[in-house]
């Protein structure tokens, strides 16, 4: 019978390879070209999927704004 250690890192491989799965399936859309944010999976508009960027304006000058706050 399975203890609590057991049970726990049964729960932890779960959710790791869950957590790798998702990343790999955005990886593969980033690759392919994607219409939508990554982030918010707003409808980006074309010119903007043409550069290659991932995520909408919004959510992209958010992350910056986040990036600022931590940097040294």
């Amino acid at each position: 019978m399975p203890d609590e250690v057991d049970l726990a890192n049964d729960l932890i491989d779960i959710e790791v390879r869950r957590a790798l799965s998702k990343h790999h399936q955005h990886r593969d859309v980033a690759v392919m070209g994607s219409t939508t944010c990554l982030e918010c999976g707003d409808d980006m508009p074309k010119e903007r999927q043409k550069l290659g960027f991932k995520f909408c304006v919004p959510c992209a000058s958010e992350s910056e704004r986040r990036k600022s706050l931590y940097a040294e």
